[in-house]
């Protein structure tokens, strides 16, 4: 599910969509985090790592953290398939004052840049490492000794919600996402590859922000409210606990150097 997941560009329009519709509305997700998911330390080791380099952020959606980069970084160019994402990055950018960064909007497996153009290649969001073919679009526009640099939803992410589902994003998995991308990534040429997982839990203020979160994002490629309304009762009625609605959220970080 995972690979064709990242391929689905209808898909991840719909998600985009949905969530610019909830700002709209004045919608607002109410969630909170305990215990370290890695999501902290990975961007400040990418503010760190990308300083006075050239940075490809593949996957950038809506480019707040690509922005974010652009204070330490010589050059950070942000890369989606998803023409809703582009067209709020480039909003987004307009109301910054910055003339490093800049936007494409390009597949993660057709890499649109010469061999060697970047220091660092960032992914916050997966396309990266989905496959051989993208692993290698990376390694190819990589400088030598230039590093990969990615966080990415771990097998383990929603298992609760998951199991009540029956199904969802690398669900059931047969093999650990952490070994797989060790794999892949070894198989492309790639050294020094250090991966960390982290497992954290995660609470939401009510069933409306955990309906918020199912309608935009991977958990569930197919969620429709009306269709899963059992299934989110019965999330509401099982995970309900005086902090919130629970679930788990699983990252893996990996670091890869060519």
């Amino acid at each position: 599910m995972r690979r064709k997941l990242y391929e689905d560009k209808a898909l991840w329009e719909k998600f985009y969509a949905i969530e610019e519709a909830q700002k709209k509305e004045g919608l607002e997700e109410h969630y909170w985090v305990e215990g370290e998911d890695g999501r902290e330390l990975f961007d400040r080791m990418v503010i760190e790592a990308v300083k006075g380099k050239e940075a490809l952020d593949v996957g950038c959606g809506s480019g707040e953290f690509t922005l974010a980069l652009a204070a330490s970084a010589k050059k950070v160019v942000g890369l989606d398939f998803s023409e809703k994402a582009m067209a709020k990055a480039v909003e987004n950018r307009s109301s910054k004052v910055v003339r490093n960064v800049e936007f494409r909007l390009a597949e993660a497996h057709e890499l649109p840049f010469p061999s060697g153009s970047f220091d660092v290649v960032i992914s916050r969001r997966g396309p990266a490492t989905d496959s051989s073919k993208t692993i290698r679009e990376v390694y190819r526009v990589l400088r030598k000794s230039g590093q990969l640099m990615e966080i990415t939803i771990g097998e383990r992410d929603k298992l609760n919600w998951k199991e009540i589902f029956g199904k969802g994003q690398n669900y059931p998995f047969k093999e650990k996402v952490s070994a797989e991308k060790q794999r892949l990534l070894a198989r492309v040429g790639f050294t020094k590859i250090n991966i960390q997982e982290f497992e954290a839990t995660e609470y939401f203020g009510s069933i409306k922000d955990v309906v918020m979160r199912l309608e935009t994002a991977p958990i569930l490629s197919d969620f429709d409210k009306e269709t899963y309304k059992p299934q989110v009762k019965q999330i509401e009625k099982t995970f309900a606990t005086a902090k919130g609605i629970r679930t788990n959220r699983h990252r893996v970080i990996v670091i890869a150097t060519k």
